[in-house]
């Protein structure tokens, strides 16, 4: 929220920085390919969106990414036909923001319940948003392609009917344990993983 004495020195402090415009632009001139555009504007709505399909347009072509935003957009309708432009935000309102300034630029910020750091890797999901320190980003990786592989050898075996949905959704015995890595060695060029992949995880298994 607005604090018109701390702002006049933001701003002072982004001229001297060479910084052009009003301060909402000045992250969005700093995107690269790759980058994801994530920002804290606490939740506002009225008066609240901090893009709209002009920023959004400039933050796709920048990063070839969209955004994730605590708070809410405007232009909806513009920002969903902008390609690839993948938005995780609060809600939309037609208000433009007012009251409002930027105090950090890559900074820590909290989006929902977490605490987002810079580097962070930024996974999408129907569901909500994901943010993974980049030293754990491998071993989530890792651990999500085996769940994936687990989930793919579940759901056949429930469709067959050859476990009940007890012995796949719980802890599995070792006869579906070696069901399972037998079905990975037969299965192993079609599946949605690396066979690389799947060979390691066939050598580090004991079935």
């Amino acid at each position: 929220p607005l604090r018109p004495e701390v702002r006049e020195q933001l701003e002072k402090r982004g001229a001297e920085e060479g910084r052009i415009g009003d301060m909402v632009s000045w992250p969005i001139d700093m995107l690269h390919k790759g980058d994801v555009y994530v920002a804290d504007s606490y939740g506002k709505i009225e008066d609240g969106p901090i893009i709209g399909d002009n920023l959004g347009t400039a933050i796709a072509s920048k990063s070839g990414n969209g955004v994730v935003i605590n708070g809410t957009v405007r232009d909806l309708e513009g920002l969903i036909q902008i390609p690839g432009f993948t938005s995780f935000i609060r809600g939309s309102h037609p208000s433009y923001q007012r009251e409002m300034m930027l105090t950090g630029i890559n900074v820590p910020i909290r989006i929902g319940q977490v605490t987002v750091m810079p580097g962070d890797i930024v996974l999408g999901k129907f569901d909500g948003v994901i943010f993974i320190p980049p030293h754990l980003a491998e071993k989530v990786v890792q651990t999500g392609e085996l769940v994936e592989l687990r989930d793919q050898f579940g759901h056949l075996r429930l469709r067959e009917g050859k476990y009940t949905p007890e012995q796949i959704d719980g802890r599995w015995n070792s006869d579906i344990e070696k069901d399972f890595s037998k079905w990975l060695e037969v299965h192993i060029n079609e599946l949605s993983v690396p066979k690389e992949e799947i060979q390691k995880l066939l050598k580090e298994r004991t079935w």
